[in-house]
């Protein structure tokens, strides 16, 4: 998935092109491997969310004393209810029956076998924190690599903007018929669409070139030969049709729930490396907080408020870019960046270590 292509493989590509840089040689493997000679050189075993059933970590515990490896795990979205909330019931994924009760239990086992988690928000750390008691964590945000993002800097936006909404479908629910899937329907909800964003869109599209990936939303049916739909693609080819369109706007709507809160600023992140000003909501614990002030929306916003919010973010394009250009520069959020690639290095080496 997207997740894995992003957090994992990208970085371990990288790396290990430059191996002789940064001393390391990273192994990936769809299975746990148990063999002697490939122990003995072994740095560190690193899991990919480690929430479900794994009895080989034990293993790989017992075994740790005499080969002396670290175990890390990563996690880049919510695995658990906190603060009484779960899924959204927007996203299609929460009509999946999930007893969160195992599913803790079995986080609680593995956790007790790792050293150390990475996370992709300081709020998905303090989950672990609070509600598992499992305090060896560090923060390494999702990141954009620049061989892929690279462009120029821009030198201007369309006098009609082409605004992207790059957000996956289970941003909202779509309404579903009687079938034996779903036995009573499905009931079509906005999800992440809040307030009057989808009478804003409506209103204002002859004023834009709007584009989706993946699906147009049912509530945007009305104008939906007025926008442009590109297909479902993996990670590095949806990169290449983000670069290849050149949105001058990104629009992220957000609703403020739990599972929000634990999204990761990638969003932002690309549309810095791509040239894109990201309209975001603003609320505590938005993935979207960094974003530049006049680019922030309440979480039920009115088309007055969007109407102010665009028109302020058209007149000063080219500070919102410089702003955004510089953030991703300064924060290190380039794949490429020796920030991102130590931390994420050191949070693979020594076990039982709490980092600074």
């Amino acid at each position: 998935g997207g997740c894995g292509v992003l957090r994992v493989q990208h970085n371990v590509n990288y790396i290990n092109q430059n191996a002789n840089k940064y001393g390391v040689k990273i192994i990936m493997s769809p299975m746990p491997l148990f063999d002697n000679n490939l122990l003995a050189n072994l740095r560190c075993v690193f899991v990919q969310r480690p929430f479900s059933p794994m009895p080989w970590l034990k293993n790989y515990k017992e075994l740790q004393p005499k080969f002396g490896y670290s175990i890390v795990g990563e996690v880049d979205d919510n695995f658990t209810t906190y603060k009484g909330e779960a899924i959204p019931d927007y996203n299609m994924s929460s009509l999946q029956p999930r007893d969160f009760n195992v599913i803790d239990k079995i986080s609680a086992e593995n956790l007790q076998y790792i050293d150390r988690m990475i996370t992709a928000t300081d709020y998905l750390a303090r989950i672990l924190h609070e509600k598992f008691n499992y305090w060896n964590t560090i923060t390494v945000p999702n990141i954009c690599s620049r061989a892929l993002w690279g462009r120029e800097r821009k030198t201007g936006i369309r006098q009609k903007p082409l605004v992207l909404s790059a957000g996956a479908m289970q941003h909202y629910r779509s309404p579903q018929s009687l079938s034996p899937q779903f036995p009573v329907g499905v009931t079509g909800l906005r999800g992440d669409y809040c307030g009057e964003w989808p009478e804003w869109l409506i209103q204002n599209i002859d004023k834009m070139d709007l584009h989706f990936f993946a699906d147009i939303p049912y509530f945007l049916d009305s104008i939906r030969e007025k926008i442009t739909l590109h297909q479902w693609y993996s990670t590095d080819m949806y990169i290449s049709e983000y670069n290849r369109i050149r949105p001058d706007f990104v629009i992220a709507p957000l609703k403020n729930n739990i599972f929000n809160r634990c999204k990761s600023r990638l969003k932002f992140t690309e549309a810095c490396a791509a040239g894109a000003i990201l309209i975001g909501t603003d609320f505590e614990d938005s993935p979207y907080n960094c974003i530049h002030p006049i680019c922030k929306v309440s979480p039920e916003p009115t088309k007055d408020e969007l109407d102010k919010v665009f028109s302020e973010a058209s007149i000063h394009w080219k500070e919102i870019l410089d702003y955004q250009y510089d953030w991703i520069n300064k924060n290190g959020e380039w794949l490429e960046s020796e920030d991102h690639l130590n931390k994420w290095l050191t949070a693979c080496s020594t076990p039982n270590t709490k980092l600074i």
